[in-house]
């Protein structure tokens, strides 16, 4: 060292923020930062107690402590790399320290402002306390220098370290923070205890080995891990090779049933994740994002894979600065990574093969599709288990929507079927009347099913118009549905496809007469639409609810819009054909109040091929239509039986 040297090197306080402080988004990395300094302390126990209300924590470790000189010496020189000096193993029990940069210690200023050490060794009992602000002030001086208070001994400290955090500056939420420390430690030694506010934590708390459905493991310490697991396990290479050398890896990979079971309630985030551990300690949280995969099986993954080999003694720091990523252009990272993609595609196949069987088990668990599954040919049973198992992969966890994907898958497949037996028909001979019987029956047991699926529908929509019952709403509802869907007005009337052309001429002309309707008539009304169904020309005309009209009014508007219509068809050669004319009204014409006023209402616009519909009658007339079918059909078809035994837990013995 020159004496008299004009250069002097300083450290900003922004600089160890960048280097330590603020590199820690979470309290449970910082726990962990604190665990590892207690393993690497020859600890047997550390004992993290939390106090929400003082805004106080407190990590004591049984240890072998710290001397006056070991603090300075190594503890307050910030950046102290002891694997460097050779301190790559402890004393007493011989681990692989997981402490490397010498910079983890100030990760406890990023949740307290204050932290207190009090410490043991060798029957040596001191203590100091440091203060960020103090810290900061200190190292913006002109002579930089940061001395920590002595504050003396703790007496009921008989070994090892105390760190207390003072004045916390995130709420602790207990059992999240169990939860995230448990995972990001393999704890998996008799001799190496960590106690969260008076309860061990096991591998337990993962809290997701218990919902594992499929799992896959490389070496021993995978399986010991899965200890509390029941998942049906296979195993992977546990090898990765780097070069010319081959490094061994343990760990494991599994699947979860169901989306749901990796959303954690308590942490209030995703354990789709495959962490990597290194040195019993979680290095990367995640390296399934490294990979764009975008097969269903993916979302299902969680894991733990444990590479030790990436941080070996006198190799490269393979670590970021923040010691919670792995470098992403390192050798032995990306070979670990080609492993990974590897046996990611090996899980794919397994995973599709185990939940197609597993989708086949669970619908012919259903007695009505096993007797439906039997009366296949083998050729379309191949093709039901494709079905079944493809719609178990599918990201679904709700049991009434997973039914319903099965009542359409069932229906498209009957569908299928449908095409084929139309082919049949061409080459089954005339003269063989049961195999053309047969068809046939199975033709029509597949119109009815559809036609039972179509009213079923229907009455949901009309029902939803029942239970509005305030006029405004029903009048938004009816307006929705009624131009498109003809069947509200008519059960008969069906909307005719390719009808595009003349609904534009037909739209020209109606506007054009309405511009020489008078305005307070033209207020009354929502919408006139043109819509043409079997056989007919249909104007409808939709007045609001609360408007107040007369047949007569009404009359004298249909006739302009019948003149428009028929010229219009007149044109186009049409002019024979029928055109009807629907006004939907909330409140019946004023000449209904007289005696025989509606009889002679009706009558004069029946003249004009016109009838008035009332907002409730066209409810109640659509819902009876239909439910007298439902009600009085007794043809209840196989397929029928089969869809209402799946929707609605109906009959199970096939009967």
């Amino acid at each position: 060292m020159v004496e008299d040297s004009p250069y002097t090197m300083q450290i900003e306080i922004s600089t160890l923020r960048h280097l330590g402080i603020g590199l820690y988004s979470n309290i449970s990395a910082v726990l962990a930062e604190a665990v590892a300094n207690a393993w690497d302390a020859d600890a047997t126990c550390v004992s993290i107690l939390t106090d929400s209300q003082k805004s106080t924590m407190t990590i004591t470790d049984d240890g072998q402590g710290m001397s006056v000189e070991d603090v300075n010496k190594k503890y307050l020189r910030v950046g102290y790399e002891r694997r460097e000096r050779g301190e790559g193993r402890t004393r007493r029990f011989n681990r692989r320290v997981m402490g490397r940069k010498g910079i983890g210690k100030l990760s406890l200023f990023s949740i307290a402002d204050t932290v207190t050490i009090h410490t043991v060794k060798d029957g040596q009992s001191h203590g100091f306390r440091m203060n960020i602000n103090d810290m900061k002030n200190a190292f913006e001086s002109s002579q930089p220098a940061y001395k920590p208070q002595s504050i003396g001994p703790d007496p009921g400290l008989k070994q090892g370290t105390k760190i207390t955090l003072v004045g916390t500056k995130h709420q602790i939420y207990t059992k999240s923070a169990r939860k995230k420390l448990a995972r990001r430690f393999i704890i998996d030694s008799d001799e190496f205890k960590i106690m969260f506010d008076g309860k061990p934590i096991t591998l337990g708390d993962r809290d997701y080995h218990k919902n594992l459905q499929y799992v896959w493991t490389f070496g021993e310490r995978g399986e010991k891990s899965l200890c509390e697991s029941q998942a049906q396990r296979q195993r992977l290479s546990p090898e990765v090779v780097v070069g010319d050398r081959t490094y061994g890896i343990d760990g494991w990979i599994g699947a979860v049933k169901s989306l749901h079971q990796l959303k954690d309630a308590d942490t209030k985030e995703t354990m789709n994740k495959i962490a990597i551990m290194v040195r019993n300690k979680m290095a990367q949280d995640d390296v399934l994002g490294a990979f764009e995969e975008g097969g269903i099986y993916i979302k299902y993954l969680v894991g733990e894979i444990y590479a030790d080999f990436l941080d070996e003694d006198g190799g490269d720091d393979i670590m970021t600065t923040g010691r919670q990523l792995i470098k992403e252009d390192d050798p032995r990272y990306a070979a670990l990574k080609e492993k990974i993609w590897r046996d990611l595609k090996i899980i794919q196949n397994k995973w599709t093969d185990l939940r197609n069987d597993e989708g086949v088990k669970d619908a012919l668990d259903i007695p009505q599709i096993g007797q439906w599954y039997e009366g296949l040919s083998s050729d379309y049973r191949n093709t039901a288990k494709k079905l079944f198992g493809r719609i178990n992969r599918l990201q679904i966890d709700d049991d009434s929507t997973k039914k319903e994907m099965l009542v359409g898958g069932i229906l498209a497949f009957e569908n299928l079927r449908l095409k084929d037996m139309l082919g049949k028909l061409d080459k089954i001979d005339v003269t063989n009347l049961p195999e053309l019987k047969d068809v046939f029956l199975q033709l029509d047991d597949l119109e009815a099913t559809a036609y039972y699926q179509t009213i079923n529908k229907r009455l949901e929509v009309i029902n939803t118009f029942v239970r509005a019952v305030d006029d405004n709403t029903k009048e938004r509802i009816i307006q929705e549905y009624i131009f498109d869907h003809l069947w509200v007005l008519d059960p008969s009337w069906e909307r005719i496809a390719g009808t595009e052309r003349m609904e534009t001429s037909m739209a020209r002309a109606l506007d054009t007469v309405s511009e020489n309707i008078p305005e307070e008539h033209r207020r009354d009304r929502v919408d006139i639409k043109y819509r043409a169904t079997s056989g007919k020309h249909v104007i409808i005309e939709l007045k609001r609810p609360g408007a107040v009209t007369s047949a007569f009014t009404i009359g004298r508007q249909i006739s302009k819009y019948r003149d428009a219509a028929l010229g219009v068809l007149a044109n186009l050669g049409k002019g024979h054909e029928i055109v009807e004319f629907v006004c939907v009204l909330g409140k019946p014409p004023q000449e209904w109040e007289d005696r025989d006023g509606e009889e002679k209402a009706r009558t004069m616009l029946a003249a004009y091929g016109a009838r008035i519909v009332m907002y409730d009658e066209l409810v109640e007339n659509a819902q009876k239509a239909y439910e007298e079918y439902l009600t009085k059909e007794k043809n209840i078809t196989k397929v029928f039986r089969l869809i209402q035994s799946i929707t609605e837990g109906g009959p199970q013995n096939g009967g």
